[in-house]
This record gives structure tokens, C-alpha cells and sequence, in this order.
């Protein structure tokens, strides 16, 4: 089995994408919890299945100004129901 010292010194050699993906990998065998994992599954097939729309074109993209007017909009609407 290799050691600590030797797993580093091989995960440093990957790119920078494949370490990001190590390290998160380690970071949720930390977490125990099987209910964690299954929302971060779901998350990442979500993420995958709107990164598909957006290329895909079935999805209209806005501008960061654009989103934020809808939503303060929507916020106004929200709080005038109050």
C-alpha cells in the first residue's frame, strides 16, 4: 500500500482539474452521512443537466444585470404580498 507521502507526491502531478476533483472526493468520504453524498449526487446531475441545456440551446442565458432585475422583481412582488 503506498504511503501518505507517496499518494501527495502523485496527486501533485495531476492536473489541476483532476486535483479539484481528488480533493473533492476526500472531502466527502470525511462526511459519513449517506444523505449528504445522495444531495451531492444530485446536485452534480443537475448541474450536468443544466450545463447540457445551455449547450444544447433549449435554455434563454441572461446577463448578470438582467438576473439580478428579475430578482429584485420577484423580491418586490414578495414583499408587497406581506
Amino acid at each position: 500500500m503506498a504511503t501518505v507521502d507517496e499518494v501527495l507526491t502523485d496527486a501533485l502531478r495531476l492536473s489541476r482539474e483532476e486535483r479539484a476533483r481528488v480533493a473533492h472526493e476526500l472531502l466527502l468520504s470525511l462526511d459519513e452521512s449517506a444523505e449528504a453524498q445522495d444531495v451531492e449526487e444530485d446536485w452534480t446531475r443537475e448541474l450536468a443537466n443544466r450545463a447540457q441545456e445551455v449547450m444544447d440551446g433549449t435554455v434563454k442565458l441572461v446577463s448578470l444585470e438582467e438576473a439580478r432585475k428579475l430578482v429584485e422583481e420577484r423580491l418586490e412582488r414578495v414583499r408587497r404580498r406581506r
